[in-house]
């Protein structure tokens, strides 16, 4: 058997797995040593992107002589992370002389436990858990840019994994590509690669139309500025489910109301409330772990225009970023009918 120069340091402290598909093309060498090594070699090296696809970084140089010896232990470390049901797809020898197969399926990705190597970046991280993010994005920025040379590449690189991580990349997927040219070689890209495809695909898509009438008003009691409104239609409330980076339940919970007094001309208004849970609100929750997003309240004086549109570009908060969010309709006066429409997407920002 040859030498084959192998990596052999796994991390082991994990505390979060997520669950996500693969596909990866196995390749033998080129020395052809018979069908049966060749494929087994192919299998090695299908099985080893998968390890790392998972996070599981293999980066020593322990120089290993015996092929069943590497065979046997990536074969162990793939066991930990590839779910049953994944499929080998024999290619076979193609024009170059190499073996090929196709292993495709889903892996559990985990996650070694971070320690933070920089005091900077330990100060940022405290800036960012105490919502100073405008203060903790300077520093990273600082740090990524910086042409000091005092300031070693290792910072730089791990800087620029948190400036994605914690989500103040605008475009996770180009800073990605970014960071990968950057750093080809770097333990992160496993975790950085499965966001990156992860990420541009929204969580929830909202795009609705609601038609209401006059026979809707219900009595209520509402207080906004020196404003009593005394009649309010409910056009949207609801709880939206959703599945986060990590697989886990998350909940958004949408309120939309009308409100109007009873006055001969009116005062009308609409509230616009959306707030968020960690988790999955119908399995329970406690009420002062439900966080506001968006609560938003615009009053429409007497002889304004009869229609109205309100637009954001977005909103941040938690991990999550409600994109483009719009409402339209018309002023809630008269018989009605009344139309109002909302919009927004909502994506994952960091992980």
């Amino acid at each position: 058997m040859r030498i084959l120069l192998f990596m052999l340091s796994l991390a082991v402290s994990v505390f979060a797995q997520e669950i996500i598909d693969i596909s990866v093309k196995g390749i033998s060498d080129k020395q052809n040593e018979g069908a049966q090594q060749d494929r087994l070699e192919a299998i090695l090296d299908a099985k080893r992107q998968a390890c790392e696809k998972a996070g599981l970084t293999i980066e020593s140089k322990t120089t290993v002589e015996n092929f069943e010896v590497v065979y046997d232990f990536v074969e162990t470390q793939a066991a930990t992370v590839l779910l049953p049901g994944f499929q080998l797809i024999d290619i076979g020898y193609v024009q170059d002389g190499t073996y090929q197969v196709v292993l495709s399926g889903k892996i559990k990705v985990v996650e070694e436990e971070e320690q933070i190597s920089a005091k900077e970046l330990r100060y940022a991280k405290s800036l960012r858990d105490r919502g100073k993010h405008s203060e903790c994005e300077k520093i990273l920025t600082k740090y990524i840019d910086s042409e000091d040379k005092k300031v070693s590449e290792e910072l730089k690189e791990e800087a620029f994994y948190y400036f994605i991580k914690w989500g103040y990349a605008w475009d996770m997927v180009e800073s990605y590509h970014k960071f990968a040219a950057y750093y080809p070689d770097s333990k992160y890209l496993p975790r950085l690669e499965a966001f990156a495809e992860f990420a541009p695909k929204p969580l929830y898509q909202q795009n609705e139309i609601y038609k209401t009438t006059v026979d809707k008003w219900q009595k209520t009691e509402f207080k906004h500025n020196d404003i009593t409104f005394t009649k309010t239609i409910i056009v949207l409330s609801d709880t939206i489910l959703f599945k986060n980076f990590r697989v886990r339940d998350q909940s958004l919970l949408i309120n939309y109301h009308l409100f109007s007094t009873d006055e001969q001309q009116p005062q009308t208004a609409f509230h616009f409330l959306i707030q968020y849970y960690d988790g999955d609100i119908k399995q329970g929750f406690s009420a002062d772990a439900v966080k506001s997003v968006i609560d938003y309240v615009r009053v429409y004086q007497k002889n304004t225009s009869p229609s109205f549109q309100y637009s954001s570009s977005g909103k941040w908060f938690g991990k999550y970023r409600i994109k483009s969010y719009q409402i339209k309709g018309n002023v809630p006066r008269g018989e009605g009918p009344f139309e109002q429409s909302i919009q927004f997407d909502l994506y994952q920002k960091s992980f």
